[in-house]
């Protein structure tokens, strides 16, 4: 079924409808039909009506409509209506007091020939046992305490002989001859003593003349209560009291579903434009959503739950996801906590094959089918398949489809629940500071026509940190990766390459690298960008592109990263393994460019500070003229200032842990065959030694000056400086 986004709509009360041309679920049809039946009886014997339907149906909708087609109709026909809600006086002590009350309170006030009807009322209450005002108070007349104190006063000095006073109350209606409706709503909301003294009641005064009764309530609820309290088959005792009984019809599902979807269309307007995926929509409505909607009131609780939740979430979630997440939270919250609390049974793709392969799915199928059965029988076949749907994942563990890395891409940038990295949001209703948005995605790639727009973006999210210390680079150049194939034009891959082999390098932030052995920094990242960029290139077109790109670009640990994995790719294909992005002869090429651009940005002061300036030189070294990059190492060495940034620009960091270590230990290390290639290792030892000794290195390479100069005199007592056992040395 299609949603269309329109205005934005508040939150709707539960309250009956009470204009027929609102009709949304084909109530009023009905609602005429009982009126004129109430309307055309013509015997003076009192009669009880009732209207069955199960909470929620409409049927204070219905009685409300009743009342407005009786209200229309002419004087002589139309009757007294005397409403009263039992639940208003849920917890008093007598609801017939109440009730008799309303009736006292109602009566005159609306036919002026029920005046001593009114009296008599006061005092056949009197003589029950009294009546407190509360029910004139709830309809506003205040005349009414004054009526029920004078008649409690005249009881207190003569008593009243209560069938007499009820066969005159009898007489003075038979002479009205004037039509009262009695409508009697939410009985099944009462507690089941109230509900069976409320029968008691109506049983009772169910006989004055010219009396209908109209009552509304789900029948089983009420039989249920009934036979609770009594013992007696409720259904029996309820035939006895009720003479003609209307089921009030099932809601015709076309109309419950226009008023859910113009319901929706008000809720969810403010839905960015393109987010709304009408096929999903389709797929999750009838596969589940549609099964959890069977009465009016449905569509208004999953509606208000959805004015509340939604905006607060706008443009971070997949809409539709979230309509049938919310449904889950309203209709059956038990699957709702089991997803909520269990994203890694959810989220994600599941591994494929193994040694324990079948006892993983075994597993997984067991945690399902346990919150699978919390579900109506009914609904679980539905449901089962709505929550496939929302969880790919699970398509694996009920049957034999796998899905890979690739398709959690797609799922990021759909916003998609099943996204391990977008799942949270569904259920904090908030973003964490630190967290990319689905907002900070799209202004990046609103830039991708600029380099210098794309730029400026990339460095403001290097700019915002979390408390661990890791920016918001890491994980906006992720979701980015996720909209590389579909959503970047071909024209915007030249400023984008540019950016990024300009900026790259100003990305690389200590703390943005992944944590552990196998984890990477950011010129990964921009690598892998890169690298999907230029497939949507004609062959011809890269490797000239990539060499203007280094021309101008300070991004050398990052292009340095690329043309490695590059120049690796076309090394394979050679091999006879696949179709590289660039030939072997465009990897050189692109080597050398590198190289020329390592020296051009190495004649400048600041290159020693580079954070990747030993890889830099290395690579130089490596991949150009030796002696240009050697020389230009013992050159910055030469300095007191500038040996020990080299040192410390070898440092690098492993972690271990003994057999009573409850954490990882960080180790740095300080290997000095790394520098073999620049000159004697021990010579260095002994400048850095007299370095220290004078107090000439300064704090931030004091720790790996230290560790360079242990590492030293392991090598010349002829051991390994990264032995096992050798981070148990101290400083």
């Amino acid at each position: 079924m299609p949603m269309r986004m329109t205005d934005h709509a508040a939150l709707s009360s539960d309250r009956p409808s009470t204009d027929p041309a609102q009709d949304l679920f084909g109530h009023a049809p009905f609602a005429r039909t009982l009126a004129k039946a109430i309307r055309d009886y013509r015997g003076s014997d009192g009669i009880v009506l009732a209207l069955y339907g199960p909470w929620g149906s409409g049927k204070s909708t219905v009685l409300a409509y009743v009342q407005h087609e009786l209200e229309i109709g002419s004087e002589e026909d139309r009757p007294v209506v005397v409403p009263f809600n039992p639940w208003w006086f849920s917890g008093q002590e007598h609801l017939a007091k109440a009730f008799l009350g309303q009736l006292q309170a109602v009566l005159p006030a609306k036919y002026k020939g029920f005046d001593k009807v009114g009296n008599l009322l006061a005092e056949f209450s009197g003589a029950l046992g009294g009546v407190a005002d509360l029910a004139g108070k709830s309809v506003g007349i205040p005349f009414f305490g004054k009526i029920v104190e004078a008649g409690t006063k005249r009881l207190a000095t003569k008593p009243k002989d209560v069938p007499a006073l009820k066969k005159a109350l009898s007489d003075l209606l038979l002479v009205q001859r004037k039509r009262v409706l009695v409508v009697i709503d939410d009985i099944d909301r009462l507690a089941p003593d109230e509900v069976r003294q409320l029968f008691t009641v109506i049983k009772a005064l169910a006989d004055f003349p010219y009396v209908t009764y109209l009552l509304a309530f789900d029948r089983e609820v009420a039989a249920t209560a009934i036979s609770e309290q009594t013992g007696l088959p409720g259904e029996r005792y309820l035939e006895k009291i009720i003479q003609v009984p209307f089921e009030l019809p099932r809601p015709d599902r076309t109309a419950l579903r226009a008023a859910l979807f113009k319901r929706l269309d008000a809720v969810m307007a403010p839905t960015p434009e393109g987010r709304f995926d009408s096929m999903h929509w389709n797929n999750i409505f009838h596969s589940g959503l549609d099964p959890l909607i069977t009465v009016p009131r449905d569509v208004v609780r999953l509606t208000n739950a959805l004015s509340v939740t939604y905006p607060a979430v706008v443009g971070e979630i997949n809409p539709v996801d979230f309509i049938a997440v919310e449904a889950l939270r309203v209709f059956l919250p038990s699957v709702y906590d089991a997803i909520r609390s269990s994203p890694e049974e959810f989220t994600g793709y599941a591994r494929i094959g193994g040694f324990d392969a079948g006892e993983v799915k075994q597993r997984a199928q067991v945690f399902h089918e346990g919150w699978l059965k919390t579900v109506s029988e009914p609904l679980q076949a539905s449901i089962k398949d709505m929550i496939v749907r929302l969880f790919p994942r699970l398509e694996s563990v009920w049957g034999n489809m796998h899905y890979g890395s690739d398709s959690v891409g797609d799922w990021r940038r759909q916003l998609r629940i099943c996204a391990p990295e977008v799942f949270p949001t569904y259920f904090r209703l908030s973003l964490s500071q630190d967290a990319v948005s689905r907002a900070d995605i799209d202004a990046l790639l609103a830039t991708t026509d600029s380099s210098a727009s794309f730029t400026k973006v990339l460095e403001a999210a290097a700019s915002v940190k979390g408390p661990s210390g890791v920016s918001k680079v890491p994980a906006l150049l992720d979701r980015f990766m996720d909209h590389v194939a579909k959503e970047v034009d071909d024209a915007n891959v030249q400023p984008i390459i540019k950016a990024l082999l300009d900026v790259g390098d100003k990305l690389l932030s200590r703390g943005d690298r992944d944590a552990g052995m196998f984890g990477f920094g950011n010129e990964v990242r921009v690598g892998r960008i890169v690298f999907h960029l230029l497939k949507k290139l004609e062959s011809a077109k890269r490797a000239p592109l990539l060499i203007r790109a280094l021309e101008n670009g300070k991004a050398l640990r990052c292009s340095m990263y690329l043309i490695a994995s590059l120049s690796q790719e076309a090394e394979k294909a050679d091999k006879g393994a696949g179709d590289p992005l660039v030939s072997a002869v465009e990897a050189q090429t692109l080597k050398l460019a590198w190289c020329v651009r390592v020296k051009q940005l190495a004649a400048d002061a600041d290159f020693i500070d580079h954070p990747s300036v030993s890889w830099l030189v290395s690579t130089w070294r490596e991949w150009g003229n030796a002696a240009e990059a050697i020389a230009w190492w013992q050159a910055a060495a030469a300095s007191d200032e500038g040996l020990p940034k080299l040192i410390s620009a070898q440092a690098s960091e492993s972690r271990s842990q003994s057999g009573s270590d409850l954490a990882w230990r960080t180790n740095l290390r300080v290997d000095p065959r790394g520098l073999e290639p620049y000159g004697d290792v021990q010579a260095l030892a002994e400048r850095v030694r007299g370095l220290l000794a004078r107090g000439c290195v300064t704090e931030p390479h004091l720790a790996a000056a230290k560790q360079f100069l242990l590492a030293c005199e392991r090598m010349r007592a002829g051991k390994k400086p990264d032995a096992f056992g050798f981070f148990d040395c101290e400083d």
